[in-house]
């Protein structure tokens, strides 16, 4: 789901139902840490608890060595899935570059509407940073080096 279509249903619920009791976002949030660090997607896991209704659980993870982003959205797409699986109703988003992951998700707890927001978002590990800022000079060297010069476009 695109991330505008997803913040309008996460809009929609809120404004029908109330943000889950604090014991139950916990629950939540335990569960999805335990399992993204179970996952081996991620070398670092952390996972808070605010008061904002779009982001009651949020987290900030690393990727783990040879993973790289967007392997670590599809992983997190399905740790959701199946975490989400026992909820009256679900939607989530991901969007992922070459330098980040950002997940968003929503669940209602019960019929009478208590939710629990997600946002989670991760970055390559040190290792995948490096590799990818090494491949970005070589490939700058390569252009200098055969004297290859921006052209520019022209309208």
């Amino acid at each position: 789901m695109d991330t505008t279509s997803f913040h309008r249903l996460r809009t929609a619920v809120q404004e029908n139902g109330n943000p889950a009791d604090d014991s139950s976002t916990t629950r939540l949030r335990d569960a999805f840490r335990d399992a993204l660090a179970g996952s081996r997607l991620f070398g670092e896991v952390e996972l808070g608890h605010t008061e904002d209704p779009n982001q009651m659980v949020i987290g900030v993870c690393r990727c783990a060595d040879g993973v790289l982003p967007w392997e670590a959205g599809m992983g997190v797409e399905r740790l959701w899935t199946a975490l989400a699986a026992d909820t009256r109703w679900e939607a989530h988003t991901v969007a992922c570059t070459e330098s980040l992951m950002e997940f968003e998700g929503a669940v209602t707890l019960d019929d009478g509407g208590r939710y629990v927001t997600v946002h989670v978002v991760a970055e390559p590990s040190e290792a995948m940073k490096q590799a990818a800022a090494a491949e970005s000079d070589v490939t700058a060297d390569a252009g200098a080096s055969v004297g290859v010069e921006p052209t520019p476009i022209r309208g």
